[in-house]
């Protein structure tokens, strides 16, 4: 046996370990001290399984019986023994097969143009560290994520890889037919390389538009959180002003008992309405217990009220929810903002809203009814919004139930249009 012979034994183990290794990166790579002792395990059965079928059978049958012996064990192997979904192990598989053509071309190349076959194989052993170094850097992150990404995600990337590895067993393993010179078969790996190309750009057009569309989204609630946030502390140190305000009522009083005791009634009476006046405005109304919830109420009944709009609101919960305030605050402030704008176009006796938010069991129940004129299209279960920059507020109402496992609902009929949330207390 000459050194190019051996050197071509060592690479058929090489090219296993490879395999076996990139199949497991790809698939998840190593969580534990474990996965390290059974990728060895691995790779000795594997193997000990091919020199024994190649000592009783032969190389040629060894080659034809490859998968038996060592794809379908190495599926296995990852979904039993390594806990991975059964899709994603042979996904991985198929993908480190393909990966495999990497250094078999490399030694292909290299031996026609230098027609040494010692040469070719020392460069095929070359390529299976250099191509190994590089797919672990590039490619094994991004696939197993992509993989992860969707099920439908999960098939595609899978497709041509298991494409290639049938039309490779099928067309040279286990007959001859890429080199019968049969253009059909020929031309047919490029063809479907190419379909997937184009299937692959449009796949992954409309999962960037949708991936812009959630960041776009979350990016808006997160804004309006934050908004909400600085509205909160803005009430918050209202009622803190009218809390000073009560505190120094003894100091109105004094002045007022001056004016009063001078016989200035005229600048008493100012001095009431005036006072008045101020404790009106800094006053909130009392809806709830919830600090917050009655804030946001009573800011937004003002705004109502001041447009013309009877508002009423019937609220029976908790002093403390365990929602956080500023979610709470984004929910109540869009539904009712929008349903200001709606009521407030209509006739001076028609506009109204009413509010309904209280609790049963472990669910908050909200819900929203105001008049309209309008006409209101709903799409997708979402109402749609003709003003621009606008209708992103039920996309937050909508994410916000989503996060607590909750439902929402938006109905308009004769003149009513009606917002219904219910979350899901933790």
């Amino acid at each position: 046996m000459n050194f190019a012979a051996i050197m071509a034994l060592l690479n058929y183990g090489l090219i296993l370990i490879y395999g076996v290794l990139l199949s497991i990166d790809i698939s998840g790579g190593w969580t534990s001290k474990k996965d390290k002792h059974l990728t060895a395990v691995i790779i000795a059965v594997l193997l000990i399984a091919q020199i024994v079928v190649s000592f009783i059978f032969g190389t040629q049958a060894t080659e034809k019986l490859y998968p038996l012996i060592t794809h379908i064990p190495l599926i296995c192997a990852l979904f039993l023994f390594m806990k991975r979904p059964v899709w994603i192990s042979i996904v991985s598989v198929f993908t480190a097969y393909l990966c495999c053509q990497i250094p078999k071309w490399t030694s292909i190349l290299v031996l026609y143009i230098s027609n040494s076959a010692l040469l070719s194989e020392i460069c095929y052993t070359i390529a299976v560290f250099i191509s190994y170094a590089i797919l672990h850097i590039f490619l094994v992150k991004p696939a197993y994520e992509a993989m992860n990404y969707s099920r439908q995600t999960l098939f595609f990337l899978g497709s041509l890889p298991a494409f290639y590895y049938i039309f490779d067993y099928a067309s040279t393993v286990y007959s001859n037919i890429l080199y019968a010179d049969i253009i059909v078969v020929n031309e047919s790996l490029p063809t479907i390389s190419i379909l997937f190309y184009i299937v692959f750009i449009s796949m992954y057009h409309r999962e960037l538009k949708k991936r812009y569309s959630t960041e776009l989204e979350n990016s808006v609630l997160s804004m309006e959180l934050k908004q909400s946030d600085s509205e909160l502390a803005i009430l918050k140190k209202s009622l803190e002003e009218t809390a000073t305000y009560r505190h120094d009522m003894r100091h109105h009083f004094m002045i007022l008992g001056e004016y009063v005791k001078n016989g200035d009634t005229e600048k008493a009476l100012q001095y009431i309405s005036s006072a008045q006046g101020d404790i009106d405005r800094l006053t909130p109304k009392q809806y709830c217990k919830n600090k917050s919830t009655n804030l946001i109420l009573s800011y937004y009944g003002t705004m109502a009220e001041r447009s013309g709009i009877r508002f009423a609101a019937k609220v029976n919960i908790p002093e403390i929810l365990t929602i956080p305030e500023t979610e709470i605050c984004t929910l109540l402030s869009n539904g009712i903002e929008n349903a200001i704008h709606a009521a407030s176009r209509c006739s001076s006796d028609n506009r109204w809203i009413e509010i309904d938010f209280n609790t049963r069991k472990d669910n908050l129940l909200i819900s929203i009814r105001n008049s309209y004129v309008d006409e209101v299209i709903i799409k997708d279960g979402l109402p749609l919004s003709t003003r621009p920059l606008h209708g992103l507020g039920v996309k937050s109402i909508s994410n916000i139930a989503a996060r607590h496992g909750g439902m929402y609902s938006f109905d308009a009929a004769d003149g009513v249009f009606t917002m219904r949330v219910v979350l899901r207390q933790n």
